[in-house]
């Protein structure tokens, strides 16, 4: 078989799958650009079939009509090629250009048409009949170049449209469809190269832009039916109706309109206006005009991008879209085919009378919302003013019962302190229950421990059943889980209250708390609470009364009884928070049973055991704290914006020894960071400019503690918290108040073994923190409170330096005591909080009066931590409520209380005054005094004696001090507890 023969059998070939390709296209055709692509393989085909009667001529004059037919393809080809990458690429191509270009082609195919009369597109040509090979010479004239120049400009437009598009596509199978594109154009623009340069000696005798059309044409039909080529308005009209009651548009994946129904052009005639300009949707149109608000009516002419703007921001507020006097519900839906997303169909779904019918309902609720608000506010009101006076009566009572030795007046005074903390309890009442009516009460789940709980209820119910002469029996299921997860304040509230009824209304008997438990799952149980007693019962028309706020049972017959009837009420509710429901049955004259069961969370699958047995052995002890290990040579970093909680983690740390850095900010600890190398480090979360967890990730960026383990300090303990800081980079995280136990036990875990003292290395330390604290407990007491150097009361132990402390009712000693270890820190965390409180408050203020509500939340949520520590449980939890309505923006509720938690904060700094001593009649000490006593400072500093130092900064308080010196005095203190030398040395250093 020679050349001739091969290539014969190739065109025929090629003619075969044109065919066949002509014959699937058609058979597809489902969209308009289908049939520029049928235009191209007509073309082909024709082309094809021409030149293979070229091939099989034998004369001149059949070879020139074979040439004639080829050129009616061959002519048209490029240009088909090029419109179908214009509707590809979605380029809006004027009508007038593509007239023009058809009639430049016809133009040129009339004029092969007149070979032989005219030279304009071979000047000359001869055909030589080669039995091997027939070929056709010629010499091109002006319209031969025209087209050739034309078909490559054509070419290489395509080309570069097809890959801009390519470019910008995200989308994998349009990617896929554009590159099948680029192919058949590079096919095509390769053929014609080497057809014009003869690069291959057989395109002296074959064209080979015969088989580059073929190919070109090949891989756009694996474009448009491989990747399932369809246009995006195609789609959508599988979705839509143009005559459907809803507004319909349609865009693509770059946000351009491709469609939209005739209720879509009514709403917004800019469409239709638009189009008919012959206006261009396929750019991303940016807009030069704020777009109108959601919910305005519709008063301006729209580009295209603000109606979709307009649809699109209303879709991601959930609002409606006011147009005209009717209100629409726009709906996103994505646009998808086979899986691929071709873009978004919005929806306008005209709701205008559901929404005046809701409307309507919103009115009336508004009406009957609105007395009940009225109520919830002004009982919420009173009980805060109420408490105010109360609290003080109640003080003032304490004191009476104190030092009157009278029998009579201490007996009025008992019965004052009764009924006080009976109003007490009722005020609390009315405050829950505003709060559960207002939507103000949250349900906060924290780790708790069961028998911590049942120990509480047991410890407040036992002396009033006592009082009465009823038994209280405990009933514990030794197999409960007791280390849980859930709300224990609100979970105690509910326990209490039916415990606290049924001591009320229980004359004789007993009264039973039983808990039990059912496995739900293999991390939640059931906890099951029953409160049973022998007391008066209920008979079954009085029930529906038993839940209704301010109602009482037989009103008459239980006058006597103190209570409002709230607590069914407030308990229900609570319970309703926690997906829960109370269970009751009574009979009249025998007693009642009350239940509820709780969904709890397991943390851990330790059984809580003998109840009775622990809660003897607990009452039998007696506790004295032991520091659970030494480390001198470890060094930890506190990051805290509020002083006092550094304050509180040092003295709790004291007598570890663990050296201790401080920082106030996210800044300064960075700067700390890069400087020395940290066993651990603690970040506070809430820190105003940058918050705990942008500092750790700035830690872990550069400097010496990239690999130290940090933990998160947090007042919200909620559930997740720990996942939430383990996800952030944190090693653990510790709750506020901190607790001492707890706070050893995590630095015990983390600090290198090295550095932890043993054996008879650990003895000696102890022994020498044992002298120095004997020798700051020794003479008249070391604290800058009431009773330093004969001020009144604050030395010696066994709490009579925080005696005083009693006389303020907003703060409970015993709790802050217990947050802050011993009575020296908790005095020096008191200290703090009075030296802070004035400046503090003032910031407050001030961000209140800016509005800057970020920062003010930041603030009152280091006052409700602050406020915690020392023992001042309603200015924290009213501090709690302002930072739950900072972060959901409730701005109303921060102006109505911000004035009132002012108040609180600095009528609670002047309760304080007595820690600023009295120093009045000190002696003052002359400046040559003053500052050999700083030289001795730093000697002592330089030698690491605590004793010395101690004493030297006690005999300094008994001197009345310029303000400057105090302050300073102050410092070194504080740089004491945290055995800073160097900063003791550097700060005496400035005055010596």
């Amino acid at each position: 078989m020679n050349t001739h023969d091969i290539l014969l059998t190739i065109q025929y070939i090629t003619i075969v799958v044109l065919f066949i390709e002509i014959w699937i296209v058609f058979m597809k055709w489902s969209n308009p650009i289908h049939s520029y692509l049928f235009f191209a393989c007509i073309s082909s085909f024709i082309s094809n079939m021409g030149y293979l009667l070229e091939m099989k001529a034998t004369t001149e004059e059949a070879y020139l009509s074979a040439l004639k037919l080829s050129y009616v393809g061959r002519v048209f080809i490029v240009l088909a090629f090029f419109l179908f990458s214009a509707k590809m690429c979605r380029i809006k191509i004027p009508k007038w250009v593509i007239a023009t270009l058809m009639l430049v082609h016809i133009g040129i195919y009339v004029s092969i048409l007149s070979l032989g009369s005219s030279n304009l597109y071979y000047t000359s040509y001869e055909f030589i009949p080669d039995p091997e090979f027939p070929r056709f010479t010629h010499e091109n004239g002006p319209l031969h170049d025209l087209l050739m120049a034309m078909n490559g400009v054509l070419a290489c437009t395509a080309f570069y449209w097809v890959f801009h598009e390519y470019r910008k596509e995200k989308n994998r199978t349009a990617r896929s469809r554009l590159l099948m594109l680029m192919l058949a154009f590079g096919v095509q623009i390769l053929s014609f190269f080497l057809e014009i340069t003869h690069v291959f000696p057989v395109s002296k005798y074959f064209d080979i832009t015969m088989p580059g059309a073929l190919f070109g044409t090949i891989f756009m039909l694996i474009g448009i039916l491989g990747f399932d080529l369809l246009g995006t308005k195609e789609i959508a009209r599988l979705f839509a109706i143009d005559r459907i009651s809803e507004g319909i548009i349609a865009v693509d994946n770059e946000g351009r309109i491709q469609y939209y129904n005739e209720p879509a052009a009514k709403l917004y005639p800019e469409l239709d206006a638009f189009f008919s300009r012959k206006k261009r949707f396929n750019e991303k149109l940016h807009h030069t005009e704020e777009p109108a608000r959601i919910g305005a009516v519709k008063t301006r002419v729209y580009t295209p991008y603000d109606i979709i703007s307009f649809i699109t921001d209303a879709v991601e507020k959930g609002e409606t879209l006011k147009i005209g006097d009717r209100i629409y519900t726009p709906e996103e839906n994505d646009l998808q085919y086979k899986g691929e997303s071709y873009g978004k169909l919005y929806a306008l779904v005209d709701d205008t009378e559901h929404f005046r019918y809701m409307e309507e309902l919103q009115e009336q609720r508004d009406i009957a919302d609105s007395a009940n608000e009225a109520k919830s506010r002004f009982l919420a009101n009173m009980s805060h003013e109420i408490r105010t006076p109360i609290n003080a009566v109640l003080g003032m009572d304490e004191m009476i019962l104190r030092e009157s030795n009278e029998k009579e007046i201490r007996a009025y005074a008992s019965d004052i302190m009764s009924a006080g903390r009976t109003l007490l309890s009722l005020i609390n009442d009315i405050l829950d229950l505003s709060k559960v009516e207002e939507g103000k009460m949250e349900i906060i789940p924290v780790q708790y421990d069961l028998f911590s709980l049942i120990n509480d209820l047991v410890n407040m119910i036992r002396d009033r059943a006592a009082n009465k002469g009823l038994k209280f029996s405990v009933n514990v299921d030794e197999h409960i889980p007791h280390l849980l997860l859930g709300d224990e304040i609100r979970i105690r509230q509910c326990a209490m209250n039916l415990l606290t009824n049924a001591v009320k209304y229980t004359e004789s008997g007993e009264v039973t708390l039983t808990l039990s438990y059912k496995k739900k799952s293999d991390d939640h149980i059931l906890l099951g609470f029953t409160v049973e007693d022998t007391g008066i019962g209920m008979k079954e028309e009085d029930m529906e009364n038993l839940f209704s706020p301010y109602k009482r049972i037989e009103e008459k017959r239980n006058r006597s009884i103190e209570g409002t009837g709230l607590g069914m009420s407030i308990t229900r509710q609570l319970l309703d928070l926690m997906d829960s429901s109370l269970s009751v049955h009574s009979e009249y004259g025998k007693g009642s049973v009350f239940s509820f069961e709780i969904d709890q969370e397991v943390l851990k699958w330790e059984e809580i055991g003998d109840y009775s047995s622990r809660f003897s052995e607990m009452a039998e002890r007696t506790y004295e704290y032991h520091e659970l290990f030494h480390a001198p040579d470890a060094r930890i970093l506190v990051v805290d914006d509020t002083e006092m909680n550094l304050t509180v983690i040092q003295s709790l740390l004291k007598r570890t020894g663990i050296k201790i850095d401080s920082a106030a900010s996210g800044r300064e600890a960075l700067e700390l960071t890069e400087q020395n190398a940290y066993d651990l480090v603690f970040i506070d979360h809430m820190m105003p400019d940058m918050d705990g967890i942008e500092t750790l990730q700035h830690i872990r960026e550069s400097g010496k503690c990239t690999e130290v383990p940090a933990v998160a300090l947090t007042a919200n303990a909620v559930s997740g918290a720990r996942e939430m800081y383990l996800e952030a980079g944190f090693t653990d995280y510790l709750s506020k108040p901190v607790d001492g136990e707890k706070l050893e036990k995590l630095l015990f875990e983390k600090i290198p073994d090295e550095k932890i003292l043993k054996g008879d290395e650990d003895a000696a330390y102890a022994e020498q923190m044992t002298g120095a604290g004997a020798s700051d407990a020794s003479g008249d007491g070391n604290g800058s409170g009431p009773g330093s150097n004969g001020a009144g009361g604050m030395s010696g132990s066994n709490g009579d330096s925080i005696a005083w402390l009693n006389d303020i009712p907003e703060i409970d000693a015993q709790a802050g005591l217990k947050n802050c270890g011993s009575e020296e820190g908790y005095i020096s965390v008191l200290s703090v909080f009075h030296q802070t409180a004035g400046p503090k408050a003032d910031e407050i203020e001030t961000l209140f009066r800016d509005g800057d509500i970020e920062n003010y939340t930041i603030k009152v949520h280091a006052l409700k931590s602050s406020a915690r520590i020392i023992g001042a449980a309603s200015l924290s939890e009213f501090a709690k409520d302002l930072e739950d309505a900072g972060k959901r923006n409730d701005t109303e509720y921060i102006e109505s209380n911000t004035a009132r938690l002012l108040e609180m904060y600095r009528s609670l700094d002047a309760e304080l005054s007595p820690l600023d001593g009295d120093t009045e009649n000190l002696p003052e000490i002359d400046e040559g005094a003053l500052k050999e006593a700083y030289q001795t400072i730093i000697e002592i500093a330089g030698s690491m004696d605590f004793g010395l130092m101690e004493d030297i900064l006690k005999d300094l308080r008994g001197y009345r001090l310029p303000e400057a010196d105090k302050d300073r005095i102050a410092k070194i203190e504080g740089l004491l507890n945290q055995l800073d030398w160097d900063g003791i040395t550097s700060l005496a250093g400035e005055r010596a």
